[in-house]
Parts: C-alpha cells; structure tokens; sequence
C-alpha cells in the first residue's frame, strides 16, 4: 500500500464520497434499519482494535502466526460488516457486528427469513464489555435499494503486510513529557 496523496478540491470530494459511517449508538440509544445486503454475501474478518497515537483503529488480524499484534498478545475480535441504511439520517452506514450480535442476526433470519425484507429497530444497552443490541423486527415493507450505493468493505478490510503493522505499533507516542534542557534555559523557540 503506498502513501494517498491527494490533489484538489477533487480529491475532498472523492474522500468524503468513499467515506463509509459506521453505525454507532450510545448506550440506551435506538435507530431503525434495513439490512440492505443479503446475509451470505456478508464479509467477516478477525481485528484488532488499537490505539495509536490517540486514535482508535481497527487492524485486521494477519492470523496469530504471522501476526505481529498476535504476537504482542493482543486480541482479535470476530467483525461482520452489514450494510445497514440507517433511518433516522437516511444514509447507508455500516454495522459492525460481534460474534454475538452475529449469533442474534442469524437467529432473526432463522425466524424471518431475509432480513431485507423488513426493517428492525435496534437497542443499544449498556457500556463496554456489558454492551448488548436488542432487535425489534418490524412488518415486512418493500423497500427499493437501487439508488443505494453499497460501502466498499473490501477496501476498509485490507490486510497490512506484516511490517506495516510492525512500524505502525512502533509509532505509538510516548506518555512522557518532553523534558527541558535545563542547563541551556529551555528549548530555543
């Protein structure tokens, strides 16, 4: 992968175009959705997620012999990416399901059949690791996707080769101050 380099008010465009949300609620907080991509043609992929350098991201797991966040004894999560158009903003972001959110979706396609069909309101409770989703499902609609461009996952799951993980864990800034020379009466600017 090489370094973007960007041109223009073209390329601003063309980023905020390709810019894919992530469907986030707080805890207590609800929207409804509609799965707009059939469950067999879900991506699911192992991932860390790290913070470096003050910001989360989401580093998709190499496999623990190759690695190197696997090696460090940090844990990747199972992810499944579901296409969601997110009601309340009218916009197509992306569910990140855990495996066991991905459990409950399978149990309502089980019941329901496809999930494309209806809209499900969905309950976000609790923080952290004590977070659960709730899924009402509503009467089945139709709904027309056609107009809906589908995020492009394939691009936001690409694999790091090894040392680009290696050199991004190396990037991690220090929690310590810079300290000041004080034989010289502080730093020159």
């Amino acid at each position: 992968m090489s370094l973007y380099v960007g041109k223009g008010l073209g390329a601003i465009k063309e980023a905020s175009k390709n810019s894919t949300s992530i469907l986030s609620l707080k805890a207590g907080e609800s929207t409804e959705i509609r799965i707009i991509q059939p469950l067999e043609e879900l991506i699911s992929v192992y991932e860390h997620t790290e913070k470096i350098n003050g910001r989360w991201m989401n580093i998709r797991c190499l496999g623990k012999d190759t690695c190197p966040l696997c090696k460090a004894g940090k844990y990747a999560s199972f992810r499944t990416y579901i296409p969601v158009f997110d009601r309340k903003d009218e916009k197509v972001k992306i569910l990140k399901a855990s495996k066991t959110v991905g459990i409950a979706i399978v149990g309502l396609a089980e019941e329901y059949g496809d999930l494309t069909k209806r809209d499900f309101k969905i309950l976000r409770q609790g923080e952290g690791v004590n977070t659960t989703y709730q899924f009402f499902p509503r009467d089945p609609k139709e709904f027309d996707t056609s107009e809906l461009e589908l995020p492009d996952i394939e691009s936001l799951i690409e694999p790091m080769s090894p040392e680009e993980i290696e050199n991004l864990i190396n990037q991690k800034v220090s929690d310590v101050d810079p300290t000041v020379p004080e034989e010289e009466g502080g730093f020159p600017f």
